[in-house]
């Protein structure tokens, strides 16, 4: 079932651009489609576009007093 959250978007990309892509994406066997989602997460939050949404579980230990 499909995310409601993700919408497609399309991209034009050069031949070396998804030779790159196709690269990237072997080793964790992605999608070319998941690569590219991967890439371009990974890239706005290294640049600060993104914030990653706290993911604690209700097992985690907080250290430290409030």
């Amino acid at each position: 079932m499909a995310d409601p959250a993700r919408k497609p978007i399309s991209i034009n990309l050069t031949t070396a651009e998804r030779l790159a892509l196709r690269r990237f994406s072997v080793e964790p066997c992605l999608s070319l489609d998941e690569a590219a989602t991967v890439a371009l997460r990974d890239w706005l939050i290294s640049n600060g576009y993104l914030e990653l949404e706290h993911e604690l579980a209700a097992d985690t230990e907080t250290a430290g007093n409030a």
